[in-house]
């Protein structure tokens, strides 16, 4: 099967979004060919992020692969002979690492093709928004949520780490009040950790989004829950799949306003520079 009959085939199941880069690919595969994934976005009018979404939809490990399946479908047609030299010759002899790819590349379809776009969108919405985020988990919750807060910090201000200690949950809870957004990682059984954390914020009108890997047994806390379920299989999987899911929302938020975000970064490096030129 081609991968316009796939794209047929899967365009029922596509988002909003991603239905326009579906009818843009199968109206324009040269293009899509010969064109960088930012640049078929905008002639799709959508964010670069939306191709990318549409890739893993489509079970594809990114935009390049995309590319390679539009490539062969062309040169199929006898439209693109040129390109056949682009193309693998090669399979991947390592068959354990095909294996691990293969695996990879279904616990990220899993959980995109898990979520719900109106959930997605205001998560987005939120982290635009929000006059500040905190971002809570513990254990092998705490590297997802510590990426996430890395990343935004270099985006916008009034981002927050909240480390596992009394004190510094304390003092962070202290500043939070109906503007701000708590973001929660609970990626393994144990959700004691935070339930209290989550509950004195939702007292003060915080709003609160959960990235999880199952839904609860009780009553949910959180106003939106962004599922990943691979996260439930353990090991690299889960963690691929989780942090597939937090690049894209963070490329969906800059999306939103570019400039904004590019001037934040570029303030900071002038501060930065500031800062040593003082020191020495």
């Amino acid at each position: 099967m081609s991968i316009c009959d796939e794209i047929k085939r899967k365009y029922i199941h596509l988002s909003k979004g991603q239905r326009k880069v579906a009818q843009f690919v199968s109206d324009n595969p040269n293009v899509v060919a010969t064109q960088i994934a930012s640049e078929v976005g905008r002639l799709a009018d959508v964010s670069e992020s939306t191709v990318i979404r549409f890739c893993y939809a489509m079970d594809l490990s990114g935009f390049s692969e995309l590319q390679d399946q539009i490539k062969a479908h062309l040169i199929d047609k006898g439209e693109m002979t040129a390109v056949k030299k682009a193309l693998p010759t090669k399979k991947i002899k390592n068959q354990l690492g095909a294996q691990i790819v293969k695996r990879d590349l279904a616990g990220i379809s899993k959980t995109f093709n898990g979520l719900v776009e109106h959930d997605v969108e205001q998560v987005i919405q939120l982290l635009h928004s929000a006059k500040r985020i905190h971002f809570l988990g513990f254990r092998q919750s705490a590297p997802a949520a510590f990426w996430m807060y890395n990343n935004l910090k270099m985006l916008r201000e009034n981002v927050f780490f909240i480390p596992h200690e009394a004190d510094k949950i304390a003092q962070q809870l202290a500043m939070m009040d109906e503007q701000s957004l708590l973001v929660v990682f609970a990626l393994d059984e144990e959700y004691e950790d935070v339930a209290t954390t989550v509950e004195i914020a939702k007292h003060k009108n915080v709003k609160v989004i959960a990235i999880r890997d199952k839904p609860l047994k009780t009553d949910e806390p959180a106003n939106i829950v962004l599922y990943v379920p691979s996260a439930q299989e353990g090991g690299a999987t889960c963690t691929i799949a989780i942090f597939a899911l937090l690049h894209v929302l963070v490329e969906e938020m800059v999306s939103k306003q570019p400039q904004q975000y590019e001037g934040f970064k570029l303030q900071q490096k002038r501060s930065q520079s500031k800062l040593i030129a003082i020191g020495q």
